[in-house]
Formats: C-alpha cells, sequence, structure tokens
C-alpha cells in the first residue's frame, strides 16, 4: 500500500504510472482521461500536476495527482475489483496524511496548514457523496450525485462522462436523414434522455452553446446505443 502515494511538495500524492498499473489500464488512456477533466473544468488544473519519468534511456510524461485529483479520476473506473483499489487508495492517502499531522506544528507552512484544513474537508464531502452514488440504483441519481461529488471538489459541476461517441441531435439526423429536431421528438416520445444533469445508457446531459445567443443551454448527447434507438423507431414509425 506505501507506493500508491508518495509525498512531493509536501503533499500526499499518486501519479498517473500508479494508478495504469493499480486499476490495470494503458497509461496514455490514464493521461487522456486526466486531460479531458482538465480540458472540460479549469478548476481541475491545480489538482494535478506534470512530470516524467525514463524508460529504456527516454523521458516520457506522466502526471502527479493529489487527493482531490485521484478522487476526480477515479469516479470514472467501476466494478468490484475498481472499488477494492480506491479504497485501498483512500487509506493509503489517509495513511500519508497522518504522517503530516504528526510533524511538530512549528515546523508547518501555515499556508499549508490551512490548504490542509480545507482539502480534507472537502474530499470528506466528495467521499460520502461518492459512497451514496456507488449505492443508489438510479442511474440519473447516481450521475448527479457524482456531479456534487466532483462539485465539492473544483467548485463547478461537472458529470463523468462516459469514454464513448457522443453526437448531438443534428449529428443523429444526418445519419438517420431526419432533422435533429425531429430526433429530439422521438427521443421525448420513447423516454430516452435522463433526468437533468444524469445520464444513462443512451447518452447524457452536458452544456452547448445556444443557437442564437453565447448562452450555454443543456444539451442531450446521444451515445451510439442512443442514436440505434432512435433508428429502430424510425423503422416502427415508417
Amino acid at each position: 500500500m506505501n507506493d500508491l502515494v508518495i509525498m512531493k511538495d509536501k503533499q500526499a500524492v499518486t501519479s498517473s504510472l500508479q494508478v495504469a498499473k493499480t486499476f490495470e489500464k494503458q497509461h496514455k488512456h490514464v493521461i487522456e482521461s486526466i486531460d479531458n477533466l482538465v480540458a472540460e473544468n479549469s478548476a481541475a488544473k491545480s489538482m494535478f500536476a506534470e512530470g516524467t519519468y525514463e524508460n529504456r534511456g527516454k523521458q516520457y510524461r506522466m502526471i502527479y495527482m493529489n487527493r482531490d485529483g485521484f478522487t476526480l479520476l477515479a469516479m470514472g473506473f467501476t466494478g468490484k475489483e475498481a472499488a477494492k483499489f480506491k479504497i485501498q487508495y483512500i487509506d493509503a492517502f489517509n495513511t500519508m496524511e497522518q504522517s503530516l499531522k504528526q510533524v511538530p506544528r512549528k515546523k508547518l507552512d501555515p499556508v499549508l496548514q490551512a490548504e490542509l484544513a480545507i482539502t480534507n474537508a472537502k474530499t470528506r464531502k466528495a467521499n460520502a457523496l461518492f459512497r451514496i452514488a456507488k449505492a443508489t440504483k438510479s442511474d440519473s441519481a447516481k450521475q448527479a450525485l457524482l456531479a456534487k461529488a466532483a462539485e465539492a471538489i473544483t467548485g463547478e459541476m461537472t458529470i463523468p462522462a462516459m469514454q464513448q461517441k457522443e453526437y448531438s441531435a443534428g449529428e443523429v439526423g444526418k445519419k438517420l436523414g431526419i432533422s435533429g429536431n425531429m430526433v429530439g421528438r422521438i427521443a421525448k416520445r420513447i423516454g430516452v434522455k435522463a433526468e437533468q444533469p444524469g445520464q444513462n445508457e443512451y447518452g447524457r446531459w452536458s452544456n452547448g452553446k445556444s443557437r442564437y445567443s453565447d448562452k450555454e443551454v443543456p444539451q442531450w448527447l446521444y451515445f451510439d446505443k442512443g442514436l440505434q434507438k432512435i433508428k429502430n423507431e424510425l423503422k416502427v414509425i415508417k
């Protein structure tokens, strides 16, 4: 467990390499997930730090992350084994951060003390929401709770998106030879869309630019399964 979390720049962190190894994922996919999180939410940038590692004489990119960064990233990891590794990570972070608390207070920077207190409070809230989300059977409720957990850490509402292709109503319409408006009407009639701001097997809610102004508005993005659902309904109509 001790190698899961290390001390770097006076805080407990783990690395994208260690996460990839522990959760048996390709390192490039872990890097891509982190890049997507930072691109979608600027507040997440402070949770990650660039680094490098050497392999066969060459330098490659890696990313360090604190507890908040790991929590945000790990929200997208599912399955019984993933849950077990998350618990191990939480224990490792707790152990490392407990060692920080045992350092005489006079040796700790007051600013660092304040940052640790704030981080611990936010993480406790996020972890509580995460556990509740895992226990619920409603997909929309689960995603809403995960978004709240992300908000507790970043200050902004972020919904962990499934790693798969997504299509707007207009793009679905082009593939099926109908208008985007008709796609929306069909989706409403057959109940494809989840409650805002959630997601389900057919797609997810996102924020997109309005056609008539610069204001962002809720937009339903279709997964491949959602596209197929609309396609099947068209066959019934015809």
